[in-house]
C-alpha cells in the first residue's frame, strides 16, 4: 500500500474516530448541559446563551480536538507499522533556548500574519461568481462572531477555561496530528522536508475551514512545520501553536485595558513593509532554531 492509500486509512480514522467524538460530545452536552446543538441556531448566539456557548467548548474538545486529531494520531503509526516517537518525536529532548525560541517565532510573526490575514480578505472571486462570495463571506462574519461569544470571558476562571479549550488543547492535538504524523510521514515517504511542510500546512488550513482565513493558517502551518522538524520535538510547535492561540484569547480579555493603544485596536492594519521585514525574521529566527538544535546535539555528543 502506497502513500495515498496509507493517507486513506488515516482520513478514515478522522471520520471513524471524529464521529465517535461528535456523538460523545451531544450526549454529553445534553446530559450536562440539556442542550440540542442540532436545534440551535447559530446565527443568533448571544453572550447570555451560557449553555449554548458551553456546549461549543465541550463539543470543540472532544469531538473536534480529541475525537478527530488526537486519537487518530496515536493510532495511525500502530497501523502502518512504525513507531510512535518516530513519527511524532514525544520522546525527545526537549530543549529550553527551542522553546524560548518557539514563542519568539509567533511574536515576531504577527505582522506577517496579520499582512497575509488582510491579503486574503481582499481577494475576489469572478463577477459569475458573486453570489457564492457573498455567501462565504456571510458565513464567515457569522463565524468570526460566533468565535467572539466562544472566548469571550468576564473572569478570571473564565479566562483559563478558554485559554484551555481554546489554546491548549488545539495546539496538542493539532500538532500531534499535523506535525508529528502528517507532516512526518510526508516527509519519510518523499524524503523532502519543504514538500512534508507545505503539504501539512496546506491540510492544516484547509481543515479549518475557512477562505478568508487561508493564507495566515498556512503561513502559521508552514512555520510551525519548520520548527518542528528543526528543533526535533513536538513539544515546541505545541508551545508555539498555544502561544498562537493564547495570545488571541488574551488580547480580547484584555480588550478595554489595551483600546489606549492603536496597534491593539481591532481596525489596525499592518504596513505591507512590516509583513515583509516579519516574515524575513521569522525565516531568520526558525533557522536560528535549527542551528540551536545542532548545537545542543553537538554539546551532548562530545
Amino acid at each position: 500500500m502506497g502513500y495515498f492509500g496509507k493517507i486513506l486509512i488515516l482520513t478514515g480514522m478522522v471520520l471513524v474516530f471524529g464521529s465517535l467524538g461528535v456523538l460523545l460530545s451531544n450526549g454529553l452536552v445534553q446530559l450536562i448541559f440539556k442542550v440540542d446543538l442540532s436545534a440551535v441556531n447559530f446565527a443568533d448566539i448571544k453572550k447570555e446563551d451560557v449553555a449554548i456557548i458551553s456546549s461549543l467548548k465541550l463539543y470543540q474538545t472532544i469531538g473536534g480536538g480529541i475525537g478527530m486529531f488526537l486519537v487518530p494520531a496515536l493510532l495511525f503509526p500502530a497501523a502502518i507499522k512504525y513507531p510512535v516517537n518516530t513519527l511524532i518525536m514525544y520522546q525527545n529532548r526537549v530543549y529550553k533556548k527551542l522553546v524560548y525560541l518557539g514563542v519568539l517565532a509567533i511574536i515576531i510573526s504577527v505582522p506577517a500574519i496579520s499582512w497575509m490575514y488582510e491579503l486574503n480578505k481582499s481577494m475576489r472571486f469572478p463577477e459569475a461568481w458573486a453570489d457564492f462570495e457573498t455567501k462565504i463571506r456571510l458565513m464567515e462574519e457569522q463565524a468570526e462572531a460566533i468565535t467572539k461569544l466562544f472566548v469571550a470571558a468576564d473572569s478570571i476562571p473564565m479566562l483559563l477555561v478558554n485559554l484551555v479549550v481554546v489554546a491548549l488543547v488545539p495546539a496538542i492535538c493539532e500538532e500531534f496530528f499535523f506535525r508529528g504524523i502528517l507532516l512526518q510521514y510526508t516527509r519519510f515517504v518523499f524524503d523532502n522536508s519543504w514538500i512534508a511542510i507545505l503539504v501539512s500546512a496546506i491540510v492544516f488550513s484547509g481543515f479549518h475551514g475557512q477562505f478568508y482565513g487561508f493564507l495566515p493558517r498556512f503561513a502559521l502551518g508552514v512555520l510551525l512545520g519548520y520548527l518542528f522538524l528543526n528543533s526535533g520535538s513536538i513539544y515546541i510547535p505545541i508551545v508555539a501553536h498555544f502561544a498562537n492561540n493564547a495570545l488571541a484569547v488574551l488580547l480580547i480579555y484584555f480588550e478595554k485595558e489595551l483600546a489606549a493603544f492603536p496597534i491593539f485596536a481591532p481596525d489596525y492594519h499592518f504596513a505591507w513593509y512590516w509583513g515583509i521585514l516579519s516574515t524575513i525574521a521569522c525565516a531568520a529566527l526558525a533557522y536560528y532554531t535549527r542551528l540551536s538544535f545542532i548545537q545542543a546535539i553537538y554539546k551532548i555528543r562530545k
